[in-house]
C-alpha cells in the first residue's frame, strides 16, 4: 500500500481520535489531580488500560490490513497484548492497593514486552541494511554513553534502594536494561538511515525515549519514595500508547539510507560522546560506580575506532576518486590527465620515451551506421586489445572521443610499436576501422609534455591525411561511378587516354600536381558525354550537322560537371579544351597554338591515339605503327609538335616493354568484346610477358 493515510478505514479514525482524546484528558487532568483521589482509579486503570487496548487494537489491525511490514507490527501488536494483559492482571489482584508484591505475576508481563518490540525494531534496523561497520559503531558509543548514565544513576539508585531479595532487584533492574536495550536498537535503526528517520517511525522512536524516561524517573522516585500515582509521570507510559496508534497508520517510511546524510552522521555521535565524556569527568569528582565508568570509557573508545574508520574510508573515497580521475570510464585504460602527468615525469627524469597518439580511421561512419552503443562497444574493445598489445612496455590511454595514445618505456621495439597499431584496427561486414598515428621521442624531440603532444598531433593528422585521397580525387571518381553507370564502355577508354596522358605530362617535366591534374582531366574528358543520347553515341554511319553539333556540346557539359566541385576548377578547364586542334579549327572556343592548356594538348593527342587503337561504328582499328604515323602526320595542325614528339617516345617506350606479340584474335571477338584502352592494345601488341610486367608497373 502506498499511502495508508489515504486508505485509513474510518473506525481506524474514530480510534485513533479517542485514544488520542483520552491521553488528552489524562494529561489535563494529572498535573492538577482534578477530581481527587475519586477519579484516582478511573484514570490510573480504566483510562490508562482503555488507552493501551486501543493502541493495541489499532496496531494489529494494521498487521493485518496492510502487507508492508507486517512482521514488525505484529510483534508491536504482540507487545501490546502482553501490556494490556500485564495492566489486566495488576488491576484485577491489585486495584489500588500499595502492598503490590514485587515481582509480581504482573511484571513477568511487562517485562515480556521488551521481547517482540526488539524484535520488531531488529526488523526495521535488518531491513535499513544496519550492519555497517560506521553504524555498528555508533550504535556502540550511543549504548557506551546511555548505559554509563543509566549505570550512574538509575542502577545506582535501585542498588542502593536495597531491595529486598534478589529477585526483586533482578526485577527492578530489568526496566532500565530493557529500556536500554530499546534505545541502542532505536539509535541503531536511526544510524542504519543516516539519521533520518520517517515521521512514523520518528514517532515510535519518541515512544521509547518517552517509556525510558519515565521508567528512569519513576526508579528514582521510588527509591526516594516520592512516586505519586494518578501524576503527570504516569503521561509517560500513557502517551506513547495512543502515538503508537497514530503511527500505525502513518504514511510507510521511505526505505533505505539517504545518499547523503549530512551533519547529522556527525552531529548524533559526537552528542553521545559528548555524554560519556562528561560520565567520565563526573566520575573523577563523584562516588561513580564501575560499571557506569566502564560504559563510558567503552563509549569513548568506540568514538577514537569511528575516527580511525572515517579517516580511512575517507583516505579509500580519495583514493578511489582519484583513480576515477586519472581513468576513462568507458574503455578503463589511463585518460588525458594521467597522460598528462606521466609526461611530465618523463620529461623530468631525462629517460627516453617514445609516445604515440593514434586516431581512428572510420570510426565515424561506424558510428552512424551501427548507433552510439555500438561505437562505444567498439571503443572498448579496442582499448582492451590496445592495452593487451602494448603489455608491460609501456601505458595505454584514451584520449577521448576516437583517439588514443600510448606512452612507450626504453625496452619496447618496434614490434611493440606496430603491435600497437594492429590492436587499433577492427573489420567486419559493412565497415573497416583503423588508425593513423603520430610519434614523438622523448625528450630527445619535445622538452616538454604540451610540445610532445603538439609535434604527436601533427604528425598523427599528417600521417591521416596521407591516407585519405584528396577531395578532387573522390570527386574524380564519384562522377567516373556516375559515367560507368550510362557508359560502361567509356571506362576502359577514360583509363587508358589517363595512363598515356600522365605518363607524356611527366616526360616533358611538368610538375607532379600539374601531372595529377592531367591523369584527371583525361580520366573525365567524356564525362559531359553523359548527357548525349546514345542515339547518337552509338550511331553506326557518320553524323550529320545538327547531330555533330549536338556532340560538339559535350565539352562544355562536362566542364560545367566538373567545375561544380572546387577542388576540379583547373581539371575543368582540360576537359572544355579537349577537343581544340592546334591549328584553332577545333571546339568550343576554337584555340589555337599555346592559347591551348598544355594538358589539354596531351589529353587530345592520347585520346585521339586511343581511338584509332580501338574499333568504332564507323572504322576498324588500326595497328601501333600506323597509328604513330597518323599522329605524326596530323602534327602541327591537329596535334601539338611537341606533345606527338614526346608521346611517340612515351608510347615506343612502352612497346619495347613487350617483345612477344600475342596472337590476334578473331573479328568476330574483336566486335564482341569491350573497347580496350591504349594500354591494353599496347599489352596485346607486344605479348603476355609484356602485359605481366605493364600491370605490375602500375601497381
Amino acid at each position: 500500500m502506498d499511502d495508508v493515510r489515504m486508505q485509513r478505514p474510518l473506525a481506524a479514525r474514530l480510534l485513533i481520535a479517542l485514544a488520542v482524546a483520552l491521553a488528552v484528558a489524562y494529561a489535563l487532568r494529572a498535573p492538577a489531580r482534578l477530581g481527587g483521589a475519586a477519579l484516582d482509579d478511573f484514570f490510573g486503570q480504566w483510562v490508562y488500560d482503555a488507552v493501551a487496548t486501543i493502541g493495541l487494537i489499532l496496531c494489529a489491525w494494521r498487521a493485518i490490513r496492510v502487507r508492508e511490514d507486517r512482521a514488525a507490527w505484529s510483534l508491536v501488536a504482540l507487545a501490546f497484548v502482553l501490556q494490556v494483559a500485564g495492566n489486566t492482571i495488576y488491576s484485577a489482584l491489585y486495584g489500588g492497593s500499595d502492598t503490590a508484591p514485587l515481582p509480581s505475576v504482573a511484571d513477568g508481563f511487562w517485562i515480556a514486552f521488551y521481547v517482540p518490540v526488539a524484535a520488531a525494531l531488529a526488523l526495521r534496523v535488518r531491513a535499513a541494511g544496519g550492519a555497517r561497520g560506521v553504524v555498528i559503531l555508533d550504535v556502540l558509543i550511543a549504548i557506551g554513553a546511555l548505559g554509563s548514565v543509566s549505570a550512574g544513576f538509575v542502577v545506582e539508585a535501585i542498588l542502593d534502594g536495597g531491595s529486598s531479595s534478589a529477585a526483586a532487584l533482578v526485577t527492578s533492574l530489568a526496566y532500565p536494561v530493557g529500556d536500554l536495550v530499546l534505545l541502542a536498537l532505536v539509535v541503531h535503526l536511526a544510524a542504519a538511515n543516516g539519521w533520518r528517520l520517517g515521521r512514523a517511525t520518528s514517532l515510535m522512536a519518541a515512544c521509547f525515549v518517552l517509556w525510558a524516561v519515565t521508567d528512569t524517573i519513576y526508579a528514582f522516585q521510588s527509591v526516594h519514595e516520592t512516586y505519586v500515582g494518578g501524576g503527570i509521570l504516569d503521561l509517560g507510559w500513557v502517551g506513547p500508547f495512543a502515538l503508537f496508534g497514530v503511527a500505525a497508520w502513518m504514511r510507510p517510511d521511505p526505505s533505505g539510507a539517504p545518499q547523503t546524510p549530512g551533519w547529522r552522521a556527525l552531529a548524533v555521535p559526537t552528542g553521545f560522546a559528548v555524554v560519556a565524556l562528561v560520565m567520565v569527568v563526573y566520575a573523577a569528582t563523584a562516588d561513580v560506580n564501575f560499571v557506569a565508568v566502564t560504559f563510558a570509557a567503552a563509549a569513548l573508545v568506540c568514538v577514537i575506532a569511528r575516527f580511525v574508520v572515517t579517516f580511512r574510508s575517507y583516505l579509500v573515497v580519495l583514493g578511489n576518486t582519484e583513480a576515477e580521475a586519472m581513468t576513462d570510464a568507458l574503455t578503463g585504460l589511463h585518460n588525458r590527465r594521467a597522460l598528462g602527468a606521466d609526461l611530465d615525469a618523463a620529461v623530468l627524469d631525462g629517460a627516453d620515451r617514445l609516445l604515440l597518439l593514434f586516431d581512428l580511421n572510420g570510426f565515424k561512419g561506424y558510428n552512424d551506421a551501427f548507433g552510439h552503443p555500438a561505437g562505444d562497444a567498439l571503443l572498448k574493445r579496442l582499448g582492451g586489445f590496445l592495452r593487451d598489445a602494448v603489455g608491460a612496455a609501456g601505458i595505454a590511454y584514451r584520449m577521448g572521443g576516437d583517439e588514443f595514445c600510448v606512452l612507450l618505456g626504453t625496452d619496447a621495439g618496434e614490434r611493440t610499436v606496430s603491435a600497437a597499431c594492429a590492436a587499433l584496427t577492427e573489420r567486419g561486414e559493412g565497415f573497416v576501422i583503423s588508425a593513423s598515428h603520430g610519434r614523438v621521442a622523448i625528450p630527445a624531440e619535445a622538452e616538454n609534455a604540451a610540445e610532445a603532444l603538439h609535434i604527436a598531433d601533427q604528425r598523427m593528422y599528417r600521417n591521416k591525411r596521407s591516407l585519405r585521397a584528396p577531395a578532387g580525387e573522390q570527386t574524380m571518381h564519384a562522377l567516373l561511378s556516375v559515367q560507368s553507370e550510362r557508359h560502361p564502355d567509356l571506362a576502359d577508354h577514360s583509363d587508358g587516354v589517363a595512363d598515356l596522358a600522365e605518363a607524356v605530362a611527366r616526360h616533358m617535366g611538368v610538375r607532379d600536381e600539374y601531372a595529377r591534374e592531367v591523369r584527371m582531366g583525361a580520366k573525365l574528358h567524356d564525362i559531359g558525354k553523359t548527357a548525349i543520347p546514345d542515339a547518337i553515341l552509338s550511331k553506326p554511319g557518320p553524323l550529320d550537322e545538327h547531330e555533330w553539333a549536338f556532340m560538339r556540346r559535350h565539352t562544355l557539359i562536362g566542364e560545367r560537371i566538373v567545375a561544380s566541385a572546387d577542388a576540379l576548377a583547373g581539371v575543368a578547364t582540360f576537359v572544355r579544351s579537349s577537343h581544340e586542334r592546334w591549328d584553332g579549327a577545333g571546339y568550343p572556343d576554337g584555340l589555337a597554338g599555346d592559347d591551348i592548356p598544355l594538358g589539354a594538348r596531351i589529353i587530345t593527342v592520347s585520346d585521339a591515339f586511343d581511338a584509332m587503337l580501338a574499333d568504332r561504328p564507323y572504322s576498324a582499328a588500326m595497328d601501333f605503327e600506323r597509328a604513330i604515323t597518323e599522329l605524326e602526320r596530323c602534327a602541327a595542325t591537329q596535334f601539338d609538335p611537341q606533345v606527338v614528339a614526346a608521346f611517340v617516345v612515351v608510347a615506343r617506350e612502352r612497346a619495347l616493354l613487350l617483345p612477344a606479340p600475342l596472337p590476334s584474335p578473331a573479328p568476330a571477338q574483336v566486335r564482341a568484346a569491350r573497347p580496350e584502352s591504349a594500354s591494353q592494345k599496347l599489352a596485346h601488341a607486344g605479348g603476355r610477358q609484356g602485359a605481366r610486367r605493364e600491370l605490375a608497373r602500375r601497381r
